[in-house]
């Protein structure tokens, strides 16, 4: 029987693939073979319909001059849709349940949670006397739908499961919402779907039509009828559609997607349809979609948010039902009002927010708001449009999302009357003076570029530093470091005119030891963990003259960090340089391929039962293109770098490494250069848990790997945008670390720019943690908090490669 069935199946979908200009005995066969398989249950359905067999394919024909309503309901709310619908059924000329979606294998499938209203739908619809149109949506990743549509197979595969689909479901047709064209697949790809979707659209409504069903579409709107940038959605193919389809929706809706805007301008819409219009050649069959909901959009952040943020208080922007913006105005203490250009209501608010953040530090930070939604006026004037343009109707996204003001305004306007016009609720606050925010860790201490801020104002903009200077930093005290706090873990960033080097330490005598190596016109960053001095700063040393920019990522207490009294040198390949100890110096540039074990237990104040250091690492005089990698003696090299280099630069990185069992820390250099390595201290085996091996957890070049093969060959990172990287709970970290430290490296960039990482969930903070130039490869130590999902955010200013690669996690 399931043998006999794949056969008759097949030869029903060859005769749906049939062209759109075959013969009316052609309609007619296909409807007789139907029919017969209906009534031998072929069809595994409860609604069987029959169609009638005497009407030849053809394209659509134009609706007529009835205008009216319909609307989709969606699966989240259907009780509430439908009650919207059985309220107001006789204004609809049909109903949209929004539960379905095609799969990859061309099938048809409900959603669960939706799928026993169904009945409660058509037995609504039946009463009324009015159709049931279902939408089907392409739930499917990128190009899986274009791919679809190119092959013949399975299209014809697709178009027999869409009328099956039909057919068992008792439906008077089917609306088609593909938007993975528009919105996923890239306009690249358009001029090849777009005959691809004409030749489904045009076999599918051949089908429909032949068995007395409806075909309809809804679509993103254009702008006119070309194929440039200017056009709109043109895959779509609307002259196409208005020869093939009974209906054209279109999405003239969500207009603001990025940024703080309207959700449909008033005359963004206006010519919208007119294009719809102009291009497909049937007024009749368009319909304006009109949005029944809004969007609070999130437009400054001062200050620093807390780890729990209330639940009526938003860190992102959300979308909210028509219905709900009145209260949630009144809630707020605002008094929306109406803007007369756009035809919609907007308003704004501000939330302050206060309590711990992930350190348990006090925090605070004040929100603000914009508000941008479609109230019963916008409907009331949206519909007038319609009706003025002599267009099908009008199609609300979504039902439920309504209020009984929201129908009033239809009920006027369907009926050509005044607009009642809409009271507003009166707010029941009066938004309070908001009180001053406190900015939690990351934050920037110093910049002294001109017009650049800090946390507090202070080190602000003081102008470029000359050469040969030393700059005072206040640290303690200041935003929310501690009175009290001894040690820090920093990012200094050195705009340079000139060759030369930065050195920070604890103020008083300064060390024989650097940070930073810096070039004329390069941006270079570095980071440092290093003690404060019994006031509380840091000193800083520039060879040359340059700007410093001093951001401060973390506090570390008198257990977690054991500084050195002052940074000691430990490792000096080059001739005549000295060392704390005299021990491993002057032995010459490292070999390509060449690995050295340095002693750091009991040198440079280091204390001889150490298990981590806290070092900074330099490269110098390289011969040729290489990187660096440490770890701890004893154990497998890593397959991670530290370090890159190329020759006649040289470059520094801060470095949190184990130490073998024997105290020593393991340099494997990949080409020839000269290494230094200075030690600012240790960390405690009870705060600091290093990985038994350093692992990679992101690599977006191609081809290459990480621990777990997440997050591996994704590709270069574009400008201005946010990777959500996982971090908890992958190589061998817990699932949520409270910290972690990593080494952070770029690699290629376009242009200059930055890199920022940061805990997810909360605002960007005003920091860089690596610095870079056009096409450079520069690594550099992060230390940053993790997000409570576990998460790390990692922002990329310009296109670049990046790499992390992660040392253990800390407990602050």
């Amino acid at each position: 029987m399931g043998d006999r069935r794949g056969e008759t199946r097949g030869r029903v979908a060859y005769a749906l693939a049939m062209p759109p200009n075959s013969t009316p005995g052609l309609a007619q066969r296909m409807a007789k073979r139907v029919a017969a398989m209906c009534a031998a249950s072929v069809f595994a359905a409860v609604a069987c319909v029959v169609a009638p067999t005497n009407f030849a394919v053809a394209p659509a024909a134009a609706t007529g001059g009835v205008f009216d309503v319909s609307g989709w309901a969606p699966w989240w709310q259907p009780l509430d849709a439908l009650a919207a619908y059985t309220a107001h059924s006789s204004q609809f000329g049909e109903l949209s349940p929004f539960f379905f979606s095609a799969q990859a294998n061309g099938t048809i499938v409900t959603n669960a949670s939706a799928a026993s209203k169904i009945q409660a739908y058509k037995d609504a619809t039946l009463a009324a006397g009015k159709p049931l149109i279902p939408t089907v949506v392409d739930g499917n990743a990128a190009h899986v739908m274009a791919g679809i549509l190119a092959d013949p197979a399975a299209r014809t595969n697709h178009i027999w499961q869409l009328l099956a689909f039909v057919l068992n479901g008792g439906y008077n047709g089917v609306d088609l919402d593909y938007e993975q064209f528009a919105f996923a697949d890239g306009r690249s790809s358009w001029t090849t779907t777009r005959p691809q979707w004409g030749a489904f659209i045009t076999e599918l409504s051949a089908a429909l039509h032949s068995l007395g069903k409806t075909l309809e579409v809804s679509v993103p709107p254009i702008y006119d009828g070309g194929t440039s940038g200017i056009s709109g959605y043109w895959v779509y193919d609307y002259a196409m559609l208005g020869q093939m389809v009974d209906r054209i929706r279109v999405m003239t809706y969500s207009y603001s997607t990025s940024s703080a805007g309207p959700m449909a301008p008033y005359l963004w819409v206006s010519n919208s349809i007119d294009a719809a219009i102009a291009v497909s050649g049937q007024p009749s069959k368009i319909v304006m979609g009109i949005p029944l909901y809004g969007t609070d959009w999130i437009t400054n952040v001062d200050g620093s948010c807390p780890l729990v943020v209330p639940a009526d208080m938003k860190l992102s922007k959300k979308s909210y039902e028509t219905s709900q913006f009145p209260a949630l105005a009144q809630r707020k203490g605002a008094t929306p009002l109406w803007n007369g250009s756009l035809q919609e209501r907007t308003f704004t608010y501000t939330d302050s927010i206060g309590g711990p953040d992930i350190n348990g530090v006090s925090v605070r930070c004040n929100v603000a708001h914009t508000v941008f939604y479609m109230d019963p006026d916008g409907v009331y004037a949206r519909i007038a449009l319609a009706k003025s343009k002599g267009i099908g109707g009008v199609a609300f996204w979504a039902l439920g999302n309504d209020d009984a003001a929201t129908w009033t305004a239809v009920d006027a306007a369907m009926a050509g009357s005044a607009n009642p016009g809409y009271v507003q609720l009166t707010p029941n606050v009066v938004p309070p003076p908001l009180p001053a925010v406190v900015s939690a860790l990351p934050a920037r201490f110093v910049d002294t570029r001109d017009g650049m801020t800090t946390i507090d104002g202070q080190q602000a903009g003081r102008g470029l530093r000359p050469n040969d200077s030393t700059l005072e930093v206040q640290i303690a005290g200041r935003g929310v470091v501690p009175a009290n706090a001894r040690s820090v873990a920093i990012n200094v960033t050195a705009v340079a005119l000139g060759e030369g080097y930065i050195t920070v330490y604890p103020c008083g005598q300064r060390p024989s030891t650097s940070n930073l190596n810096v070039r004329a016109g390069q941006i270079i960053s570095n980071s440092v963990v290093t003690k404060l001095s019994v006031t509380g700063s840091i000193c800083i040393y520039n060879q040359s003259p340059t700007h410093l920019v001093v951001d401060v990522f973390g506090v570390l207490s008198s257990t977690t960090f054991t500084p050195v009294p002052a940074p000691a040198r430990l490792l000096d390949t080059r001739p005549g340089e000295p060392t704390t100890d005299g021990q491993m110096t002057g032995g010459g540039a490292m070999t390509t391929g060449s690995t050295l074990e340095v002693p750091v237990a009991g040198r440079g104040a280091m204390s001889s039962s150490g298990q981590t250091a806290v070092l900074n690492v330099t490269i110098d005089r390289a011969t040729t293109n290489g990187y660096l990698t440490l770890w701890a003696c004893g154990t497998e090299q890593p397959k991670t770098s530290n370090l890159n280099y190329v020759p006649g630069v040289t470059v520094a990185n801060a470095v949190v490494t184990a130490l073998g069992a024997n105290g020593s820390v393991c340099v494997f250099s990949s080409g020839e250069a000269h290494v230094i390595i200075d030690t600012f201290g240790e960390l405690s085996a009870g705060k600091f848990a290093p990985l038994a091996q350093p692992a990679r957890l992101l690599d977006t070049r191609p081809g290459l790997f990480t621990i777990d093969q997440q997050f591996a060959g994704e590709g270069v990172r574009s400008a201005n945008t946010t990777l959500v990287l996982d971090v908890g709970g992958r190589a061998g970290l817990a699932a949520s670390p409270a910290a972690v430290i990593l080494n952070v490296t770029v690699d290629g960039p376009a242009l200059s720019g930055f890199v920022t990482v940061y805990p997810c969930g909360g605002v960007r903070p005003n920091v860089s943690n690596v610095n870079y130039a056009s096409g450079q490869t520069l690594p550099n130590l992060v230390i940053s908090a993790v997000s409570s999902a576990g998460t790390l955010c990692v922002f990329t200013s310009v296109k670049t490669h990046v790499i992390v690669d992660v040392f253990g996690s800390l407990t602050p």
